[in-house]
């Protein structure tokens, strides 16, 4: 330790001590964990690891090939296992479950729509949407579910009051599903920049879908005639899901994807003597098929021989439709510049994966360490001019 004597000959030593020591501090204030900052659902589902809770007389978890994934009982909410299940990543089309939330309120099937030129003319999986040709909402929904239709993604969103206004209700339904992981900035799952969500999100919306009976109609739909592009005829449009296009047991959805970045994802629910499962995968490396049949097999042989691990949390209560409202006036006036377009409306203000408020902190400790550094450098060099003088 300095003697009083030292530190009276070296001033200006110990006040670069000090703003060395203030700065960390004030990094480290940043850095640290906001209080009640736990994963949602439970600390053990923030693992990048699997994670599971055997009793004596279970199997052993199956070898799943995914970056992430999480397989929970829809009825209790109970999580079975799970590997990086609150990891961001792009999330493909399995979004469109989200959007499926966000508009299925706000229409009917029976709606009309008029095609337009901006959803016939998206890129990737399509339906074949003639531009001014009018198509019901039913065949629309039937469209986005069973092939992933980008086009119909963008159709059902402008017959909804737009794709702008559909993308600010999704950000909505996932706060209030607490799927904090996720930011929807276009209504197709098209990779774009800051769109991402987790495997628990994912199984978050499909529980949350599948308690409504028009969307678990859709989900679970492996065949339907949809207009042809030219004429009055119908042509048939078949799953993308392979375990209900297969026939697997009690199979009923929910969700297919792949994009480049985001790789193979997968929902998928399936229900058999009274009890459901809902698997979520991101970044699958073998078919969406296999890995999902492996941990649905699993899970239904082990009924009662699994601790659960965490929770598939409830909603929060409704948002009164003034205060959603608010919200998304506000998100408009504070909206960044649109990003490149992949049906994208992402001129959109919505909160970073998790919400979380250490990025407040992060933000906060980082600025007040710069400006107790400045200062003090500054008296530093003052005070350097007025000895020299």
């Amino acid at each position: 330790m300095p003697t009083l004597d030292r530190m009276r000959r070296r001033p200006g030593a110990i006040l670069r001590s000090l703003a060395v020591t203030g700065a960390l501090g004030l990094l480290l204030v940043g850095l640290a964990p906001a209080a009640g900052a736990e994963s949602i659902g439970g600390d053990r589902l923030s693992s990048p690891r699997r994670t599971v809770e055997l009793l004596a007389g279970a199997d052993p978890l199956p070898e799943v090939w995914a970056a992430t994934w999480i397989i929970a009982d829809a009825e209790t909410g109970d999580v079975l296992a799970q590997k990086g299940s609150h990891i961001p990543r792009p999330p493909a089309s399995t979004l469109k479950m989200l959007t499926a939330l966000a508009a299925l309120p706000g229409t009917s099937p029976q709606d009309r729509y008029v095609a337009t030129e901006r959803a016939a003319g998206i890129y990737g999986a399509r339906v074949g949407l003639r531009p001014g040709k009018e198509y019901s909402l039913d065949d629309l929904w039937y469209a986005v579910f069973l092939p992933s239709a980008n086009d119909a993604a963008i159709a059902v969103a402008q017959a909804n009051g737009g794709v702008r206004k559909t993308v600010n209700q999704m950000n909505d339904v996932a706060r209030q599903l607490q799927a904090l992981d996720t930011v929807a900035r276009n209504t197709s799952g098209l990779d774009i920049p800051g769109q991402v969500s987790s495997a628990y999100d994912l199984a978050l919306i499909a529980r949350a879908g599948l308690s409504r009976a028009d969307f678990a109609r859709y989900a679970k739909t492996v065949t339907w005639k949809f207009p042809d592009v030219k004429g009055k005829g119908k042509h048939r449009i078949y799953t993308t899901n392979r375990l209900l296009m297969h026939g697997y047991k009690g199979m009923i959805g929910v969700k297919t994807g792949f994009t480049s970045q985001a790789g193979r994802t997968y929902v998928g629910a399936a229900r058999r003597g009274g009890r459901t499962l809902i698997v979520a995968l991101m970044g699958i490396s073998e078919s969406s098929e296999s890995a999902a049949r492996k941990l649905l097999d699993w899970g239904f042989a082990n009924t009662g021989e699994v601790v659960p691990i965490g929770t598939l949390v409830d909603p929060l209560p409704d948002v009164p439709q003034q205060q959603t409202a608010a919200a998304t006036a506000a998100s408009k006036t504070t909206s960044a510049a649109p990003a490149a377009r992949a049906d994208a409306t992402s001129s959109l203000t919505v909160p970073g994966p998790g919400g979380r408020t250490n990025a407040i902190l992060w933000g906060a400790g980082i600025v007040a360490a710069a400006m107790v550094a400045a200062s003090i450098l500054a008296a530093l060099s003052r005070r350097r001019r007025t000895r020299r003088s």
